[in-house]
């Protein structure tokens, strides 16, 4: 099946919104021509990343079924696709930062960030919906959705696998906030080396949609990249430095076998009596 991975290089400011949006879904109107079955763009898909107040936060927020969601959904619709992207969705007086799963017929689910980074945590409420997956019927698979710094933590992208996903969509904003190393001799950011660790430990396909540019002096980090659940690298790392797309052909039953070699089991093999501190 394939998967494609919009990453975006949006402009900064409530005026631009609508023009990010427009060129977003150029994108993923053309990785759906060219066969991708789902597609995966970043965490705030369609306006910059940083905010500096909740009144900010608030200008550029949705709801569920506000427009970023709208033009998902009649793109899907029109290519029997299925697109998964990031808002900022408000809730009466609550800020969440959240990954919305649309297919041809509506919306399938949403995830909430439990995680929050950096200004998240002034202005957003942490999500409150749970990790879980969602069935797409029509591809016969499980879908599981973090977001960004949720990435990081291994208890989540576990308790997904544990649910049966078979990939992991990730709409995302890696930074350099924090990190002495932006990019090795490869082109590869250290959240490529995790992602493909978390194909390693659970057998699980994984999708990154991240974003090139900058803000407020903080470098993003471009380098998409699509995993597949025997850790293959299927496709990039995306460009560092600007706007950028992938396509990759994911054979997604992999991830339901979870064997290694003759006598192991990633899943059947845990202790989890053993999981807990002592002293």
């Amino acid at each position: 099946m394939k998967v494609g991975v919009v990453q975006a290089n949006n402009i900064s400011g409530i005026e631009a919104v609508g023009a990010n949006r427009r060129v977003n879904n150029q994108v993923i109107e053309a990785l759906f021509k060219d066969g991708a079955r789902i597609v995966v763009l970043p965490e705030c898909s369609n306006h910059q990343y940083a905010m500096r107040s909740q009144e900010e936060a608030r200008e550029y927020a949705e709801e569920l079924d506000g427009p970023s969601v709208t033009h998902w959904q009649k793109l899907a619709s029109m290519y029997g696709g299925y697109v998964a992207g990031g808002i900022i969705e408000h809730e009466g007086n609550d800020l969440y930062n959240t990954a919305v799963l649309v297919g041809p017929n509506g919306r399938i689910g949403h995830y909430r960030k439990v995680h929050l980074f950096d200004w998240e945590i002034d202005y957003l409420r942490p999500g409150n919906v749970g990790f879980q997956t969602f069935r797409i019927e029509e591809l016969d698979i499980k879908v599981g959705m973090l977001v960004c710094y949720d990435l990081r933590f291994p208890e989540a992208v576990r308790s997904i696998a544990l649910a049966g996903c078979d990939i992991l969509l990730v709409p995302t904003t890696w930074t350099s906030i924090g990190k002495s190393v932006l990019w090795d001799e490869r082109g590869y950011c250290l959240a490529n080396y995790l992602a493909v660790a978390h194909t390693y430990s659970n057998r699980m396909a994984i999708a990154c949609a991240d974003r090139a540019g900058q803000e407020q002096g903080v470098q993003y980090m471009g380098a998409s990249m699509i995993v597949d659940s025997m850790s293959r690298v299927v496709a990039g790392p995306a460009s560092k430095c600007e706007a950028d797309y992938l396509l990759a052909d994911v054979d997604i039953l992999l991830s339901r076998d979870k064997r290694v070699g003759s006598r192991n089991d990633l899943l059947k093999d845990r202790c989890p009596q053993h999981y807990k501190l002592i002293g």
